[in-house]
């Protein structure tokens, strides 16, 4: 049975598990019964394989027991916070899809050394729902969809192999970029990741963690995006020029990738800068990735903050 690990605000952050669409909150699991390993999401990445398979019999019973079964709540009765709150690294890898370096007029071919960057983690992550706050200061809000990996063990200097059987499981990433201020042309150094790509909330994730098991080929999958129901990304995984086995074992020979580190694999062609069109407060993102999840967020002016 394909399941999903999620984080439900009851307001307090709390693991759950999503079957079909309905959640089950570990603290309702318990109190009925079910022993668990951890009630938070985070902590399950102590030993996540064994636990993960543990949870698998738990989704049994929880489709298979009448008592267990009334307890799944459905989506619209619960509010879901970042898949997991919050991973020690969030790293994102950059010019990694031609399509998209073809759109921004850079050269198509496989860049060395692999580009990437941290994004700093507690503030950028946010769930689904109204929580991309519009920053104060930048009037080019873009958008990039990704596919979102989150490791299960740890990795140094480790091969493509041991890379690939590390990863825990995917979720749908946003790379939210501010255009106005990512570019420095004047600067010496021509570039601001720091203010273009870390301010607050600029990295919505979830709305779930799909585990790995499920995922027959994390190479051959749809992502597509859609701003207020207009389509604007619509591309496949196999685009990559590095394929995450690659990315992961390139990242680990300079840093040390722990469970529940998450990394943001590369952005395809169809981000706003490409058709002159940003984000507004009030703007609606719709973001697919096939057989992960659909993460949908809401944009809202500066005077709001909304971290969950």
């Amino acid at each position: 049975m394909n399941f999903g690990i999620a984080t439900v605000m009851k307001p307090y952050p709390m693991a759950a598990l999503e079957i079909e669409g309905r959640y089950w909150p570990f603290d309702v699991l318990k109190q009925h019964g079910i022993d668990l390993p951890a009630l938070e999401v985070k902590a399950l990445f102590s030993d996540w394989f064994s636990h993960i398979s543990y949870l698998a019999h738990i989704v049994e019973h929880c489709i298979g027991d009448p008592v267990l079964n009334s307890l799944g709540l459905p989506a619209e009765e619960v509010t879901l916070g970042v898949a997991i709150q919050f991973p020690n690294k969030v790293i994102a890898v950059g010019a990694n899809y031609a399509s998209h370096l073809a759109e921004m007029g850079l050269p198509v071919a496989r860049w060395e050394p692999l580009p990437f960057f941290f994004k700093p983690p507690t503030t950028t992550m946010v769930g689904p729902g109204n929580t991309v706050v519009m920053p104060a200061r930048t009037r080019q809000l873009d958008w990039e969809i990704e596919l979102a990996v989150v490791i299960g063990r740890r990795l140094s200097d480790a091969s493509r192999e041991d890379a690939m059987r590390a990863i825990a499981g995917y979720a749908v990433g946003l790379d939210m970029t501010a255009r106005d201020w990512v570019q420095q042309p004047d600067s010496p150094i021509k570039v601001d990741l720091m203010r273009g790509k870390c301010q607050d909330t600029m990295c919505p994730f979830g709305p779930v963690i799909r585990p790995a098991q499920f995922i027959k080929d994390p190479h051959q999958l749809r992502l597509q995006l859609w701003i207020n129901e207009t389509p604007r990304q619509d591309a496949n995984t196999s685009e990559m020029l590095y394929r995450i086995d690659e990315q992961l074992s390139l990242i680990s020979q300079f840093v040390t990738l722990e469970p529940g580190d998450v990394l943001l694999t590369g952005a395809p062609a169809g981000s706003g800068v490409s058709y002159g069109a940003f984000l507004q407060p009030g703007d609606r993102i719709r973001a697919s990735i096939e057989q992960v999840g659909v993460l949908d967020v809401g944009v809202t002016s500066p005077s709001v903050k909304a971290f969950n």
